[in-house]
This record gives structure tokens, sequence and C-alpha cells, in this order.
């Protein structure tokens, strides 16, 4: 295979002053193919796996944490959470390029609909069959075929986990749309990566949001305890998130009912003007009165 190869590596000349493309290549297929490189493995108990993800009990590195298991929450509460986490990338203003490939406008969410419709409910099963010394570990991932015959396909992973301690849910975030060849191959300059370390989170220049921030505790007395720096981390009162669900409901219906009441206001005013215009059209036509016999 590497044979095949060899008439696409560029002149010594062109290489002067760059990164072997051969070097290139042979560094990425040893990250591809060890560990170091490999995205988050779930620990513990499977409760759930397939094509799309992984759910699982994953054993609390700090024993002094107890949560607040099992509790008993709805996958739609769960389903609202995972919406309002939001991703902010501050360096280069509200929009950037990602990998140098496509460009994304930020804030963007951390999760995709189908991968809400996936989590929520896994998710809120754990919860209710977690143990105090156990968080829910999630991951979930998504291939996209490459553009054209010449580009494989890649997988993109976010991962992290969840878990209750009183009214709060910690979520911590691990991994946010990993790609190992978008982290290998991207800025392509070994001298740099020798100084730098590699990012397999996919987090380092990133921040997570949540809202509502009226459901947000800020303030958390408990932080989690992070496995690596550059996880992320939020902590949401849940019953707070559930008040703001509900109130949001409600104004949705209110204002619905509004709509719907000033649109019957608009076909009543029109009906009237049409009546206006023709005024003997809908009035019912007078029978002739019967003749009187002799």
């Amino acid at each position: 295979m590497l044979k095949s190869l060899t008439p696409m590596i560029p002149s010594p000349t062109y290489q002067k002053g760059k990164p072997s493309y051969g070097r290139l290549l042979l560094l990425s297929l040893l990250c591809l193919a060890g560990a170091a490189c490999s995205t988050t493995a779930p620990t513990g108990k499977i409760l759930f796996e397939d094509q799309r993800g992984t759910v699982s009990f994953q054993t609390m590195s700090d024993r002094s944490v107890r949560a607040t298991h099992p509790i008993n929450l709805e996958p739609a509460l769960l389903a609202q959470l995972l919406t309002g986490l939001k991703i902010h990338d501050e360096r280069l203003g509200p929009r950037r390029t990602v990998a140098g490939f496509a460009w994304q406008l930020f804030p963007a969410p951390v999760f995709t609909e189908d991968q809400i419709k996936f989590l929520a409910p896994l998710l809120a099963e754990g919860l209710r069959m977690a143990a105090p010394d156990e968080a829910i570990a999630y991951r979930v991932q998504t291939t996209y075929e490459g553009s054209n015959r010449f580009q494989s396909p890649a997988t993109e992973t976010t991962a992290g986990s969840l878990y209750a301690h009183g009214r709060q849910l910690y979520v911590i975030l691990s991994q946010y749309r990993y790609n190992p060849m978008r982290t290998n191959l991207v800025k392509g300059d070994i001298a740099y990566r020798s100084q730098e370390p590699f990012d397999y989170s996919g987090l380092k220049y990133f921040a997570l949001r949540f809202t509502p921030k009226a459901a947000l505790n800020a303030d958390a007395s408990n932080p989690p305890t992070m496995e690596q720096s550059t996880d992320r981390f939020v902590v949401v009162d849940y019953q707070l998130l559930d008040q703001a669900h509900r109130a949001a409901e409600a104004r949705s219906t209110e204002t619905l009912a509004q709509e719907v009441d000033t649109l019957k206001q608009e076909l009543e005013s029109m009906k009237k003007q049409l009546d206006s215009l023709n005024p003997g059209q809908d009035s019912p036509k007078q029978k002739p009165a019967p003749l009187l016999k002799p």
C-alpha cells in the first residue's frame, strides 16, 4: 500500500523547510492504531450500545462524591438539558473555520436533534439505575462519507458523563466532535506538535455554556473532579430547568392562542368588508307570494 503512494510524495526541493509527507502519513497511521489516539472508551456496565453510540455506568474517581442516585427524571427534562448545552469559541468572533474545511456558526449546539432523541431516554434510565458512586457515561458518534472517491469516511465523537447531586445535574463534556484524522493531519507541523500536546478532546479552545441561564448554577459548591484539563462542565438545577421549560410552554401556548384570536378577528373584518362591497349578494332571496284562488 505504501508503494502505491510513493509517486505522490513531493520532491526534496518542495519538502525543504516543510514536514515530510511520508512522516506525516506514518505518524497518522501509528496514531490511529495506538491507544493514545483512541476516543474515550466506556468503562463499567454498558446500558446500551449500537452504531449511534454508547451509554454506560462509570465508577467516579473521586470517592468523596456521593451522587443522588437512583433518581427518577423524565426523558423530556433530560432532552431539555441536552438541548441547552452550547459550545462557544471566542477566539475569532462569532464565526470561524472548523478544521479549515467548513464554516460553523457559534455558539453551536453540542448535540444534534437525533443525538438528543437517542440520549435522553437512555440517560433517564441510567439515572434510575445508577449507584451513588457511579456516573452515567455517554458517547455519540457520527460518520460522514468522504466528499469524493479519494477521501475516506470520517467519524466524529462527542463524549462525557452525567450525575445528580441534590437538585443539581453535573454535566461533563470530555470530547466534542473529535476526529482523529483532523487532529493529526490538519496542522501538519511536526515542530509545532512536538512543543504542544495533541488535543484529543476537540475542546482545547472551546467553552461549554447552558441556556436558559435561570436554571444554571454558576456557584456550584462541589465542582466535579476533572480527569483532563480540557474537560468542560456545567451544573444545572433540574427543578429550575423544569420550571423554566413549563413557563416557556405556557408562554408558547398563550402566544398561539393570541395569534388564533387575531386571525379570527382579521377574517371577520374581511367578511364584513366583502359584505359591504356586495350588499345584496348574500341576502336570502324572497319567495313570491302565493296566488289566491278565487
